[in-house]
């Protein structure tokens, strides 16, 4: 898993609330066995004109976007810090949803509300990926939300400091604190998942295992 450090990155808007996964990755894509291919499949049956979204087995086939969907617009182009509303990633466990997220290019979502941005599953699964989910105080969101315009503004996201810089022109430019818990801000300055930090302990595990369990060595030879 690449390592999250700092990022800046262009700002995109999707000011909706109650986003369930399957919004975000309709069910019927589910079938496919690969893990890549998803970046195109985001948000399919909104992003693309009616009829127009790809075919379960080539992605990347498909046909016009629709023009009037947030994502869709000049000023999001490119952009890779997601600004969403309350409960984004609802209704399901696919780990799909944060998939398409990511190979869509975001690297951070910023939603409002302490424990009321996120769905815990979707935060779950989006930390476990490298996906960086931030929640801020509804004021705050509202600042950086209002800077993602027209205006092509960025935002620098430190996970190490835990603060967003919003580059709207200012002088100071904006600044906005946020905290994610230190086990997961660990494993993502890191690199790590769950299963790689795991696999750092193995010789400790191993030897824990062979006293605790002294039957296992006479068993195995």
């Amino acid at each position: 898993m690449k390592p999250f450090i700092v990022h800046r990155g262009k700002i995109a808007v999707l000011d909706w609330t109650d986003v369930n996964t399957d919004l975000i990755i309709p069910a019927r894509y589910l079938k496919r066995i690969e893990r890549t291919g998803y970046g195109t499949l985001l948000f399919a049956d909104k992003r693309y004109e009616p009829g127009g979204s790809p075919s379960i087995d080539a992605p990347e086939t498909h046909g016009a976007l629709n023009a009037e969907f947030p994502l869709n617009r000049p000023e999001s182009k490119g952009a890779t810090v997601l600004v969403v509303g309350k409960n984004f990633g609802c209704g399901s466990s696919r780990e799909h949803a944060v998939w398409a997220i990511a190979q869509a290019g975001y690297r951070v979502l910023i939603a409002p509300g302490k424990n009321e941005g996120f769905a815990d599953i979707f935060e779950g699964n989006a930390l476990n990926n490298g996906l960086l989910v931030i929640e801020v105080p509804e004021a705050d969101w509202k600042l950086i939300a209002d800077a993602g315009g027209p205006g092509g503004v960025e935002a620098t996201v430190d996970l190490k400091t835990q603060t967003i810089v919003v580059h709207d022109g200012r002088d100071p430019e904006p600044k906005v604190a946020f905290e994610i818990p230190e086990t997961q801000r660990q494993r993502l300055l890191q690199g790590l998942d769950a299963i790689s930090e795991t696999l750092q302990y193995e010789p400790d595990i191993r030897r824990y295992e062979q006293a605790a369990s002294p039957w296992l060595n006479a068993v195995s030879s």
